[in-house]
């Protein structure tokens, strides 16, 4: 019997944590949070967006307390004296390089891409740069393939013997990926902009 799928999950198991500890650390380079304001977040930059567990949470953070990437503080401010995660140095370390590492083209690569853009702040304009520009890489190869397909698709309506109605259906689905892809690539342009504007917004003060 073959081992591989139980290797696949485990991957997958692996590349999961992976994911949740690079928001995590990138939310806490902000300031300190709760681990139920930190559930939200991750809830929210999810994609697709969907609902995380205490019991998938809580054991994360402790496991990141573990490993001394984060402490548990007490909220002075807060009535319930509930405790606040808060980044060590040896977490920022980490997020650095979790931020530098290359993001594989796999299912999880919109989730990384969006965790790392939420984390942006936390790094220097060049890496936000390399970040942008292994984006834009994906996103042009994604695009590519849909024209590719679209166009293909487009030729075979002049077939009279091609199931028409499956065939517009699939051109529409592909219009959608499409948009979808030019609106990235027109928000990575905005945002290299907005990069170059604070660096000569930077510069100028340091003069």
């Amino acid at each position: 019997m073959s081992k591989r799928p139980m290797i696949d999950k485990s991957l997958r198991h692996i590349r999961r944590k992976i994911l949740y500890e690079l928001l995590i650390l990138g939310v806490l380079t902000s300031r300190d949070m709760s681990g139920y304001k930190l559930r939200i977040i991750l809830e929210s930059s999810l994609v697709p967006r969907r609902e995380i567990s205490n019991g998938v949470m809580y054991p994360l953070l402790r496991k990141l307390a573990n490993k001394g990437f984060i402490e548990f503080i007490e909220d002075d401010h807060n009535l319930r004296n509930k405790k606040m995660a808060h980044i060590t140095s040896a977490g920022i370390e980490r997020f650095r390089q979790l931020m530098n590492d290359t993001v594989s083209r796999d299912a999880k690569r919109e989730s990384i891409f969006r965790f790392k853009f939420r984390a942006m702040a936390g790094v220097d304009s060049t890496t936000q740069e390399q970040i942008l520009d292994d984006f834009e890489a994906a996103e042009h190869s994604d695009l590519k393939v849909y024209q590719e397909v679209h166009h293909h698709l487009h030729a075979k309506l002049d077939d009279p013997t091609a199931n028409h109605p499956y065939i517009i259906w699939a051109i529409r689905s592909l219009d959608l990926s499409l948009s979808i892809c030019r609106a990235k690539i027109k928000w990575i342009k905005n945002c290299r902009q907005k990069i170059n504007e604070d660096r000569k917004r930077l510069n100028g003060q340091t003069k």
